[in-house]
């Protein structure tokens, strides 16, 4: 649907904002609505209990008065007291066509019927006969029953009062299940639109975020694409603009590096091989001092073939540290392997090897591993003092797998801690006579780590030597594959 792939998240939003609002303001307005009637329901019903009360009370009165007229005038015969009984009659009409006209209940409308015609009946007799006729002394009488009629009728209220009570309560009871339906169908109405726009707001911003951190990782072989909102769509377009231009780079890089380790080489190879050709006196013999700058043409040679080889290998592991084959591996097989490749430099340094390696398995790449592990080892050979200790601990620890590699060399001073898995740091010289290094081993050391979800970290150091930590999941997440 077009609304949900909007020009700007802005439009998005706005639109996501409205749909989930919409149904409540609906709800709203007929909640407001429903309200409005009930209470006009409610003061209908009051009006028309307080008129009926009102009414029936005149009747009462009005009736009471014109037995006392028409009783005096049947007495005395005076026209007046036959006028004042017309205006209370005339008052009985008026007050019975207005309750006539309320919503009475069906006694009452019955009875107030019943007094109408009883007290026009009497109305008539009196009107028409001389008012010491037998015939107004037998109607006299009826004003008894008019009266009796007539307070039945005012009685009667509390059941025409009743009668709207439970009409309002009815009202309320519909209104209220109404509004709980209304309530169980739209909050989670809202709550699903509200879930569905927030997933279609952050799902492109995800996708930005995962794209920003497989440049960020060097994976970029991996094409961009984001769907969403056009702006955020034609970020991703820049985005991968930015991977192909990156990738053409680092082509041309490892092209550039290829090319200039060769052209170094041949040059490079005749130099070392000039040198031991020298070293080994061939072209004539050398007195001490000739040697000892023949030694130092040929150990500055294959520090620099060194070197060139490194910078060049660098180059390649880093580009694939992120790219994992994942395998079950056995760490502990992995540094049994990783020791006895190293085992001619640990006697020959006479080197006391202790290790604690608990069998521990986890998912990973058994050949970054082994490099990783190989990298610690060796620079822990080659820091460590004739006749030093070396001690390898693997152990478990929650969900995680721990290895520590303990040397009794130099140690690391506490400004270079956080240096040292830098490429081409180079902290202090080694032991005399050792080759100096790239700075490489730990760099790639930390890239392999970081490839498989860990850590690596100097947990201690100083005088007594170097102690550093490398913390793997035993199951490494797949977003780094």
């Amino acid at each position: 649907m077009k609304f949900l792939r909007p020009k700007s998240i802005r439009r998005l939003i706005l639109t996501g904002f409205s749909l989930v609002a919409l149904p409540l303001i609906l709800a709203l307005v007929y909640t407001t609505i429903s309200v409005e009637r009930l209470v006009g329901q409610s003061q209908h019903t009051l009006i028309q209990s307080v008129l009926a009360t009102q009414g029936s009370q005149v009747l009462v009165e009005a009736i009471t008065a014109m037995e006392r007229n028409a009783r005096q005038y049947q007495v005395l015969g005076d026209k007046v007291l036959f006028d004042v009984y017309a205006e209370h009659h005339q008052k009985f009409i008026d007050t019975a066509r207005t309750l006539d006209a309320l919503e009475l209940a069906g006694s009452q409308r019955k009875l107030l019927e019943e007094l109408y015609l009883e007290e026009n009946e009497l109305h008539t007799t009196l009107s028409s006969h001389p008012h010491n006729s037998p015939q107004i002394e037998a109607t006299l009488p009826v004003f008894d029953e008019l009266s009796t009629n007539a307070r039945q009728v005012l009685a009667d209220n509390q059941e025409l009062i009743n009668k709207g009570i439970k009409d309002i309560n009815r009202n309320a009871n519909r209104l209220q299940r109404t509004l709980m339906l209304q309530a169980i169908a739209l909050v989670p109405a809202a709550l699903l639109l509200a879930a569905l726009f927030a997933v279609l707001i952050t799902r492109p911003i995800k996708q930005v975020n995962r794209a920003i951190r497989l440049l960020g990782d060097e994976a970029l072989n991996e094409p961009v694409a984001i769907k969403g909102p056009r702006d955020l769509e034609q970020l991703g377009e820049r985005i991968n603009w930015l991977r192909t231009r990156l990738l053409a780079v680092e082509k041309e890089k490892t092209r550039f590096l290829q090319h200039i380790s060769h052209e170094l080489k041949t040059p490079l190879t005749s130099i070392r091989e000039s040198a031991e050709l020298m070293n080994e006196q061939i072209v004539g013999e050398l007195n001490p001092q000739q040697r000892e700058i023949v030694g130092i043409l040929r150990d500055s040679s294959l520090q620099l073939q060194k070197l060139i080889e490194d910078l060049l290998n660098f180059s390649i592991l880093r580009s694939r540290a992120t790219q994992l084959r994942h395998e079950r591996v056995d760490m502990k097989s992995i540094i049994e392997q990783v020791l006895e490749h190293h085992r001619a430099a640990i006697l020959s340094r006479n080197l006391e090897l202790r290790t604690s390696l608990l069998p521990v398995s986890l998912e990973g790449d058994t050949e970054k591993l082994r490099i990783l592990f190989d990298n610690l080892i060796s620079n822990a050979v080659k820091y460590s003092p004739d006749n030093g200790l070396l001690w390898i601990l693997l152990s478990r620890r929650d969900k995680n797998a721990v290895i520590e590699v303990t040397d009794t060399g130099p140690g690391i001073p506490v400004q270079e801690r956080d240096r040292i898995f830098e490429a081409f740091f180079q902290g202090k010289p080694s032991t005399s006579g050792q080759v100096r290094g790239t700075g490489l081993g730990l760099s790639i050391a930390r890239e392999y780590a970081q490839a498989h979800g860990g850590e690596i970290r100097v947990i201690a150091s100083g005088k007594t030597g170097a102690r550093l930590q490398v913390v793997l999941p035993i199951k490494t997440n797949r977003d780094h594959s």
